[in-house]
């Protein structure tokens, strides 16, 4: 194959939008730090060295972003990305939720909403799955509310250590619309696997 063709064959693939097989990639990298940050905000919480604690899960959240700006940026749109950064966004905000209310940072029945989200999708994609249809991406509304959470869920951390009732509205507040936008984005996400699932059954009679 010339180098023409090769070149030709690969704008096409980037303007399909197409996700590459490629695995080690400096995106995917950086889901995987991610992952590792995770584990070690469980460590830090559980072993109440909440500062260092704190400061994982702002380097987990900033690396959110990160990986996807940077996939997007350097065209390394994958589809082991693909999996890899909706998983690790998920076991964080297990994670954080799970261990803020173990604390007795924030309400049980907040981990209830978020979880229950999280589950519905979580099933959602199994089932997309089994019938062959390809992962959701993740869209800006999911962005923006995982933004919310890393931003709101730490702040009630230094609220509850710093005892600052003026914080509590603020975490509050901010908590309630981002978990809104987080299930607006839930609800998003079950329709697009729906709607992928539907096309990857053939017709009767085919």
């Amino acid at each position: 194959m010339s180098d023409e063709s090769s070149v030709e064959d690969g704008a096409a693939t980037r303007a399909t939008g197409e996700p590459r097989d490629q695995v080690w990639t400096v995106p995917n990298l950086i889901s995987t730090v991610r992952i590792v940050l995770i584990v070690v905000f469980v460590v830090l919480l559980a072993g109440r060295h909440d500062g260092w604690a704190i400061a994982a899960l702002i380097g987990a959240g900033v690396s959110d972003f990160l990986d996807g700006y940077l996939a997007r940026r350097w065209d390394q749109v994958t589809r082991l990305g693909r999996i890899l950064d909706p998983a690790a966004d998920r076991l964080l905000t297990l994670a954080v939720v799970i261990g803020l209310a173990a604390r007795g940072v924030i309400p049980w029945w907040l981990t209830a909403v978020l979880l229950t989200r999280d589950a519905v999708v979580g099933v959602a994609l199994l089932v997309a799955r089994a019938r062959g249809a390809e992962s959701s991406q993740v869209t800006l509304v999911g962005k923006a509310a995982t933004f919310g959470l890393y931003v709101f869920l730490p702040w009630a951390y230094i609220a509850f250590l710093a005892e600052w009732p003026i914080a509590w509205t603020v975490f509050f507040v901010g908590t309630l619309a981002a978990t809104v936008l987080y299930w607006v984005s839930g609800v998003g996400y079950v329709v697009d696997l729906v709607n992928r699932s539907r096309a990857t059954v053939p017709p009767a009679g085919a």
